[in-house]
């Protein structure tokens, strides 16, 4: 693309933007534009000023595409603009993949600037461009913005699935931690707590590492949020104060404007309401430069909430109506919390005329399931309480408390929501991992195929070695269908196994669900026989949420958080769980080896996989004798039929033996296939082993059983060594 095209282009795009801001105010616009003229001014004067620039190299280019994918302290025009150069490069380029994430960084200033339609316009033209996991990452995490935009968040959670599972493939860790933080918002709103804290935990502690300042502020805003919502004042203040500490240092001045509205905020729900009144004052007093009039409206509500409780009626009064006019600008169902407020405070001052009268219409309007219709009762209640109408502030309460109850019903009913679309994503992720595989393995096969005819062609060649070298052949043939057979029987098996460990799992989800249901229900609640009935059915599926989760172990799809685990102070630190798990009649004798460096793996999954052999170890030798337990380093060559998959390299080789009464060949084999167990009426699920080889197999490596009759038995894991040095 000619330059004077690509420059024409930003200009239009600053146009479009500058459109898009017409009902902000031109202070707020220019101040967004990051300039003290006009905003037409401000939008002609950066494409210039962008086009005048060297353009940065691709791995530049994408790293600030991301940020501005993610970071608030850019004003919506800039980056609007920003985006509109960088696809005028990428065009240039021919970069597909850089031609979609600019694209989707312009969808996203577009949509700050609440130009929906432009902003759809954008992120179709990002899907349709975007070929790498990167770029389908960061079109899907806008698509699902936009979805959100227009109908119920909860409706979006498949597609902010999609992105994060783009992101990990990409193995980009700003897109990681970026996707975690947009499914920790979302399960926020749809009432799963406690999911949206692991996501918020994982993508603060990406962020942090990579230094990602900027992420790492808005994502600890949101979290703060959450915690108020629970009511943990101080411990949302301490997150806010690190939020904000990171969006200073990143120069992010509207998540910067965020925190100290939530510090603020944490202050009013901890009681102290004169100083959370000052702090918003102060905030309103010196706002960010690129906070929207939305983020001013809610301060002003909040404002009014805590002039309220610190005994301030006119000054709340006042913030009420600029919290009102701004709120609706952006919604009318966003303004009901502060006509509650509103009617408070003209209650307070004596109005009770002016708050029955605008009481009577909002109810008349605002639909039941509004969420400010509870609060828009409770004001009602109070100015019915006040004028002495008790026999209709009771009524009001009582339809409060209906409210509350559909409320807290529809709550439960997100977060089932929420849960089933993460299960059904993830399961759809399964399946194109296994098709992905299943694609790597024929092409492997017809590789197979392929060296094989052409070494017949070879011996027949040979002429008189032919038949000593054809026998070879075909014995080496007949072993590597044997293991292929056993292997795609494996699969085979495996795959059912996850599929109904999947489904069983959804069950029992479904289930615990309803269960909770249930006990909210106030004419269960008081049968005691029938409480008695709802936990046994609570606890016989979180007994079903365990079967499955060894299931999932077997099949490779148990979900894991690998670590680089040192295994000499590892095996140290666990030894004491270890030997408990023996009992006090066995000893447990560790040898491990000083070459013996770090592997990746899920350091409780490890601990698991060798307290399972070490149990299995003593049951072999009924409870009494010494169980070795040994970690050495070994240089695989690749051609070791205990593991005949396993690829050559240096691996650390972790063995359990005992001295049991040990398997034959034929049991050993089967050793690993799920529910199937020698203890006969002595106990055990069968789960232990095949448990254990999904977990290795799964890391990376690969497990082998030795044994013999009345000799013992020897259990071997191999996992890839890491070089901590290196």
């Amino acid at each position: 693309m000619h330059p004077d095209r690509a420059i024409a282009r930003c200009r239009a795009h600053a146009a479009a933007a500058a459109l898009a801001l017409l009902p902000l105010s031109l202070a707020t616009f220019a101040a967004d534009a990051g300039s003290t003229g006009s905003a037409a001014n401000a939008g002609a004067a950066l494409p210039a000023r962008m086009a005048a620039q060297p353009a940065p190299s691709r791995e530049r280019a994408i790293t600030e595409l991301l940020e501005l994918l993610t970071s608030s302290g850019r004003p919506a025009a800039e980056v609007v603009i920003a985006g509109a150069a960088a696809a005028a490069r990428a065009d240039d380029a021919a970069d597909a993949d850089l031609r979609s994430l600019a694209f989707s960084v312009e969808c996203r200033g577009h949509y700050r600037a609440s130009d929906i339609t432009a902003a759809q316009r954008s992120c179709d033209a990002a899907s349709a461009s975007a070929r790498s996991d990167l770029a389908r990452f960061a079109a899907l995490r806008m698509q699902a913005t936009l979805v959100a935009e227009r109908g119920r968040p909860t409706d979006a959670i498949p597609q902010f699935l999609q992105s994060l599972a783009a992101a990990e493939r990409s193995g980009n860790a700003f897109a990681i931690a970026a996707a975690l933080g947009n499914l920790g918002a979302i399960a926020q709103f749809a009432g799963a707590n406690a999911e949206a804290v692991d996501y918020y935990d994982r993508a603060l502690s990406l962020a942090t590492r990579m230094g990602a300042t900027g992420l790492q502020a808005t994502i600890g805003s949101n979290f703060g949020y959450l915690l108020v919502e629970a009511g943990k004042a101080d411990l949302a203040r301490e997150t806010f104060e690190r939020s904000l500490q990171a969006a200073q240092q990143s120069g992010a001045r509207q998540v910067e404007f965020t925190s100290r509205n939530g510090l603020a905020h944490a202050q009013l729900a901890a009681g102290d309401s004169v100083a959370a009144a000052a702090a918003f004052r102060r905030l309103i007093a010196t706002p960010a430069p690129s906070a929207d009039a939305y983020q001013f409206a809610e301060a002003h509500m909040f404002l009014a909430r805590a002039e309220l409780a610190a005994g301030q009626a006119r000054a709340a009064e006042a913030a009420a109506r600029v919290a009102i006019a701004g709120l609706a600008q952006r919604s009318p169902l966003r303004a009901y919390a502060a006509y509650a407020v509103l009617i408070d405070a003209l209650v307070a001052n004596g109005k009770l005329g002016e708050a029955d009268a605008l009481s009577s219409r909002l109810m008349s309007v605002v639909p039941e399931t509004a969420r400010g219709r509870l609060e828009l009762l409770k004001a009602r209640a109070n100015l019915l309480s006040t004028g002495q109408r008790h026999r209709e502030a009771y009524a009001v309460l009582l339809d409060a408390d209906r409210i509350r109850e559909a409320q807290s019903i529809a709550r439960a009913e997100d977060r089932l929501a929420f849960m089933r679309a993460r299960n059904e994503a993830l399961e759809r992720e399964k399946e194109l991992s296994t098709l992905r595989q299943q694609q790597t393995l024929v092409g492997a096969r017809a590789e197979r195929d392929r060296l094989t005819r052409d070494f017949s062609l070879a011996l027949l060649a040979l002429g008189s070695l032919g038949g000593l070298v054809y026998w070879s052949n075909v014995r080496a043939r007949r072993r590597l269908e044997a293991q292929i057979a056993r292997r795609q029987h494996i699969d085979a098996l495996g795959k059912l196994t996850g599929g109904v460990a999947h489904d069983f799992n959804n069950l029992m989800t479904i289930v615990q669900q309803a269960m909770d249901l249930l006990r909210r229900k106030p004419e269960l609640s008081r049968a005691a026989d029938t409480m008695t009935l709802i936990d046994e059915a609570d606890a016989a599926a979180r007994l079903g949420g365990q079967i499955t989760r060894q299931l999932l172990a077997f099949a490779r799809q148990q979900p894991m958080k690998p670590e680089v685990v040192p295994l000499g102070g590892f095996i140290d630190q666990q030894r004491p769980l270890f030997e408990r798990s023996l009992g006090g009649s066995m000893t447990l004798a560790v040898t491990v080896s000083p070459a013996v460096r770090a592997v990746r793996v899920d350091p409780g999954q490890l601990t698991t996989a060798l307290i399972n052999l070490l149990v299995n170890a003593r049951d072999a030798m009924s409870g009494r004798g010494e169980v070795q337990l040994s970690v050495d380093a070994i240089d695989h060559p690749g051609r070791d039929r205990r593991w005949p998959d396993l690829p050559a390299g240096r691996y650390v080789a972790i063995s359990v033996t005992d001295t049991g009464h040990g398997m034959s060949e034929e049991i050993a084999r089967q050793a690993v296939t799920p529910f199937f167990s020698t203890k006969g009426d002595a106990g055990g699920s069968g789960l232990g082993l095949s448990m254990v080889d999904g977990f290795v197999n799964q890391s990376g490596g690969a497990l082998s059983v030795q044994s013999a009759p009345g000799v013992g038995t020897t259990v071997t894991a191999l996992f890839p060594e890491i070089n901590l040095s290196a």
